[in-house]
């Protein structure tokens, strides 16, 4: 299992672009008055035929040409044992949804741990791809899209751009 949820979103986000996708959005809404954490990934790429959505979460299968594609049973794993679940939707030619729910305050949930540098290293490592991030906690929602920090800008300085405006965000939210 992963130690934090950063990595697995990291790992879904990875796993979009490798298909084909171009535009991926980050949703994280954290609800503790109904002890709920949702995490959301969209994207824009191939989607999955009916065959490959039904086999996605076995761990022996993967269209990488790998023996295992561990991401997502490990998702769905540390979801289920906190008292949530893991959906994933496709339609070919449209993209893939994946949806991942636990129980905000279960003892045993991973931490976020990272976002900020989670996003970062996306952003960063994929130009060529717009992210979009969403995250709500406690009635406040912090948004950022990968356009606007790098609207023209190259340069060692737009790493800590990038992550200077991604921490000053979550920590608006309550978030570090």
């Amino acid at each position: 299992m992963m130690e934090d949820l950063s990595l697995h979103v990291l790992d879904i986000a990875e796993n979009a672009i490798v298909a084909g996708a171009t535009r991926i959005a980050v949703t994280i809404e954290e609800d503790e008055s109904r002890d709920l954490l949702t995490i959301r990934v969209d994207d824009d790429g191939p989607g999955m035929n009916a065959e490959d959505l039904r086999r996605a979460p076995d761990p022996f299968f993967s269209t990488k040409g790998k023996r295992t594609g561990l991401g997502l049973p490990l998702l769905a794993q540390a979801a289920e044992q906190c008292g949530g679940s893991l959906t994933v939707s496709s339609v070919p030619g449209k993209g893939t949804k994946v949806v991942a729910r636990f129980r905000h305050c279960h003892i045993d949930r991973p931490p976020l741990t990272n976002m900020a540098g989670t996003l970062a290293v996306l952003v960063l490592g994929h130009p060529e791809i717009t992210f979009r991030y969403r995250h709500s906690r406690g009635g406040r929602t912090f948004r950022f899209s990968s356009r606007r920090p790098l609207a023209g800008r190259t340069g060692p300085n737009l790493i800590a751009l990038v992550r200077e405006e991604l921490e000053r965000g979550l920590r608006k939210i309550g978030r570090t």
